[in-house]
C-alpha cells in the first residue's frame, strides 16, 4: 500500500462521512440541485440577462454573469432547503437513522464515480515526481482506471 492508496482511501472515507452526516435526501437533493441549477443556468441566462439589460444599464458580460449566479444559486438553494425539509420530515417519521446509512453508502458511491474519473484522468498523463512509479505499484489504482475508463464510456453512449 502507497501514498495512492491512502489518499483513495481518505477520500471515499470522507464522502462516506459526509453521507452519513447528511443522509440521503440532503445528498440527492444538493446534487440534484447542481444539475439542475447547472441547466437552468446555461439554458436561460441569455434571455434573463437581455430582459435585466433592458431594466437597467450594465454591460453586458456583468448581466450575464449576475443572471448566470442567481439563476444557479437560487436553483441550488430550492434543492438546500428540499432536502432539508426532507430531511426533517423523515426524523419525524422515526427514519433518521436509515437516512443517514442509505446517505453514507450513496456519498461512498459518489466518492469512487468521481476518484474513478479522476483515477482514470491523471493515469492518461505523464505525472511528475516519480508518481508514474506509485500509480502502477498502487493497489487501488488500477481498479478506478478501469471504472472510470467503464464510467466515461458509459456517459458517452448516454449523451449520443
Amino acid at each position: 500500500m502507497n501514498g495512492i492508496d491512502i489518499a483513495i482511501l481518505v477520500i471515499l472515507c470522507g464522502f462516506l462521512l459526509k453521507g452519513l452526516l447528511r443522509g440521503l435526501l440532503k445528498e440527492v437533493c444538493s446534487l440534484a440541485g447542481f444539475f439542475i441549477g447547472a441547466f437552468l443556468a446555461f439554458r436561460y441566462h441569455g434571455p434573463l440577462a437581455e430582459s435585466l439589460l433592458n431594466q437597467v444599464d450594465l454591460p453586458a458580460q456583468i448581466a450575464v454573469a449576475i443572471t448566470f449566479t442567481v439563476l444557479f444559486l437560487a436553483t441550488m438553494t430550492f434543492f438546500l432547503v428540499l432536502g432539508f425539509l426532507l430531511s426533517r420530515f423523515v426524523k419525524l417519521l422515526f427514519l433518521g437513522g436509515f437516512n443517514r446509512l442509505i446517505g453514507g453508502l450513496f456519498g461512498l458511491l459518489q466518492g469512487i464515480l468521481l476518484l474513478a474519473v479522476v483515477v482514470f484522468a491523471l493515469s492518461l498523463q505523464p505525472l511528475p515526481w516519480g508518481m508514474d512509479k506509485m500509480m502502477k505499484d498502487a493497489y487501488l489504482a488500477p481498479p478506478f482506471v478501469d471504472l472510470g475508463e467503464a464510467v466515461l464510456e458509459g456517459s458517452q453512449s448516454v449523451l449520443k
